[in-house]
């Protein structure tokens, strides 16, 4: 793990990613698709073995991380990437899975999928297991689910699963049977989601205290999310990373 750590540092040019203490991004993204509730960009070149899948949160940007600094945290040595947004923040529910995985399917044969996403994103992130073959999926801050029936207490985005008018998929719960590694990167405010997340070999929930529902902007000031990301990415221990910055995190 280590040694891959030091490789991403050692290869990723100057300044990629502000978040992760390096600065830099993408060139530029282009638009990949573009209809009337799904949008798609992408960058880097897609030859390359490893493609990160990037969902967007709910103000398409990743909580305390800048839109900008999202794109910039997947500019990683050996991978492309794909950014997904659900331009109806209906938690993926807008449209049919087949729609996405059928949009992108020129892209991920015989890829190393990674999928990312904070709050909506995160959820995406883990839902998106159930649609596209992903190895593993790392999602900040991710809701099990937002009916009103399944999280009851769950308020604070009614502006928009009020808009919802068929849940596709209602939960999480099928997704965390699928074979992809899932990580889960949890806020204190939060509870009423991770506690309802499955436990299993290839599953790895943790919760940083005083972080609100924003455990990404936690990290970020850490300095260790580059650390994280290429642990995750490596099959590591991600706890063990936001211990050495100095949060205050425990497994779920």
């Amino acid at each position: 793990m280590q040694k891959l750590i030091r490789y991403l540092k050692q290869s990723i040019p100057r300044g990629l990613i502000a978040s992760c203490g390096i600065r830099g991004k993408w060139p530029e993204l282009d638009l990949f698709h573009s209809d009337a509730d799904l949008r798609i960009t992408t960058a880097g070149d897609p030859a390359e073995p490893g493609l990160f899948v990037c969902f967007t949160g709910i103000r398409q940007a990743m909580g305390g991380i800048g839109a900008e600094e999202f794109v910039r945290s997947t500019a990683l040595p050996g991978y492309s990437a794909l950014f997904v947004s659900d331009l109806e923040r209906s938690w993926y529910n807008g449209f049919e899975p087949e729609r996405l995985s059928n949009v992108l399917r020129p892209r991920i044969k015989g890829k190393r999928i990674v999928t990312i996403g904070n709050s909506m994103g995160g959820f995406g992130a883990v839902w998106a297991t159930t649609v596209l073959p992903v190895d593993i999926a790392i999602a900040f801050a991710p809701q099990f689910s937002v009916h009103p029936d399944i999280v009851p207490g769950e308020t604070r985005w009614t502006e928009f699963t009020g808009r919802i008018e068929h849940f596709r998929h209602p939960s999480l719960e099928q997704a965390f049977a699928t074979r992809a590694r899932i990580y889960t990167i949890n806020g204190d405010d939060d509870e009423a989601h991770w506690s309802r997340f499955p436990h299993g070999p290839d599953r790895q929930h943790v919760v940083i205290e005083g972080s609100g529902h924003d455990p990404a902007l936690s990290i970020k000031k850490s300095g260790v999310l580059s650390e994280l990301l290429a642990t995750c990415i490596g099959e590591g221990d991600a706890l063990e990373v936001l211990q050495r910055g100095g949060l205050p995190v425990r497994a779920i």
